[in-house]
């Protein structure tokens, strides 16, 4: 692969000496950017790839492995073991998967004169990270790497889907209710079509459009029994149980089990679900729900990586455990969108022969 240079830096490159130093820029999945470099000063750098000027930290030692590029497909890897002395990458953060799958480029300027541009040598995202006494060694997966794994889908009678995904099309975080507003019917068993809302103040109810029309100018008061409608100027709605709701923390036990105050659906509701942290040392991480009493009463498969606190607060994402009839038909109202094959026949009518019975 062809890499465009500066005739500058070309002609440093070839010159008797040189100033050159590789900088490694992190991005990560909530877009939080760092820099690092193996100077003995910071830089500021634009690597010209839409994310403007980043300071490049000399403060974090890094050290790699070489860097070796082949032709074809190969993937091309390489290690990077950085010592823990910034504030920047911390073990708690590392420990947390808050650097699982980060895209991470690695490239070469002249730092006596960052004018002359750079080179890419790696872009690819972190893979394996392991943690040692005061440093941690992480894989760099070149972009081969995807082209690498074997992806294929399964004939089985549970969905493939991801409740809310993009083929399973449940809204399970949808708009708050508004005034005076067109709404569209939602089709029955398809939860692609329509308009879901849900109250402007939360209520364990969500409410799908079954009577196309526009919203008043006030808010409606909300029938909570789960089937029955709600009269909205031109608009009915019917209710539905809520797939989201937001809770606080009101006691812990331990880092998988609380209890939490505005989450109250009913028993199993949220079961394979997932708790989402807005708040408190966890913010911006999930976990899968392994247990719902239906009155707040939540356990985790996994504990979080950062103590859970009184007061801290997340949205409770209801549960799929993938079935066409209790979950899709019944739960979702969804099976127009089902991605198994419930009617697939199983192993034992394939091995069946004439006289099995």
């Amino acid at each position: 692969m062809t890499r465009a240079i500066s005739g500058a830096l070309a002609a440093h490159l070839a010159g008797v000496s040189t100033t050159l130093s590789t900088c490694v820029k992190i991005k990560r999945k909530d877009a939080i950017k760092l820099g690092f470099t193996d100077a003995d000063k910071d830089m500021s750098f634009d690597l010209g790839d839409g994310d403007g000027a980043l300071t490049y930290k000399a403060a974090t030692a890094y050290a790699r492995s070489d860097i070796e590029n082949a032709a074809g497909l190969n993937v091309d890897n390489l290690e990077l073991d950085w010592i823990l002395d910034s504030t920047a990458i911390t073990a708690a953060d590392l420990r947390a998967g808050r650097y699982d799958f980060a895209a991470i480029t690695m490239f070469l300027v002249n730092r006596a004169d960052l004018t002359q541009g750079s080179i890419r040598l790696r872009t690819g995202w972190l893979g394996e990270v392991s943690l040692r006494d005061n440093d941690f060694r992480a894989e760099l997966r070149g972009m081969a790497q995807a082209l690498a794994q074997g992806i294929i889908e399964v004939y089985t009678p549970d969905c493939l889907a991801d409740l809310g995904d993009t083929r399973c099309k449940v809204r399970v975080k949808p708009p708050a209710w508004a005034a005076t507003t067109a709404y569209t019917k939602r089709e029955a068993a398809d939860a692609n079509t329509g308009s879901v809302v849900k109250p402007t103040t939360q209520n364990g109810r969500h409410y799908k459009c079954t009577t196309a029309g526009t919203s008043g100018a006030s808010e409606p008061t909300w029938n909570t029994t789960v089937g029955g409608t709600t009269a909205d100027s031109t608009v009915t709605w019917t209710t539905i149980q809520a797939l989201s709701q937001t809770g606080t923390v009101a006691t812990v036990t331990d880092k998988r089990q609380f209890t939490a105050t505005g989450v109250s659906l009913g028993a199993d509701h949220l079961l394979g679900g997932l708790v989402e942290w807005l708040t408190g040392a966890n913010a911006g991480l999930k976990a899968e729900i392994k247990s719902d009493s239906g009155a707040g009463a939540l356990t985790l498969y996994l504990p979080m990586p950062f103590a859970i606190a009184v007061s801290d607060t997340f949205t409770a994402v209801a549960g799929c455990r993938k079935r066409l009839s209790a979950d899709c038909v019944t739960k979702f109202d969804n099976a127009e969108n089902f991605r198994g094959f419930p009617f697939v026949p199983g192993t034992d009518v394939a091995l069946d022969y004439p006289d099995a019975r």
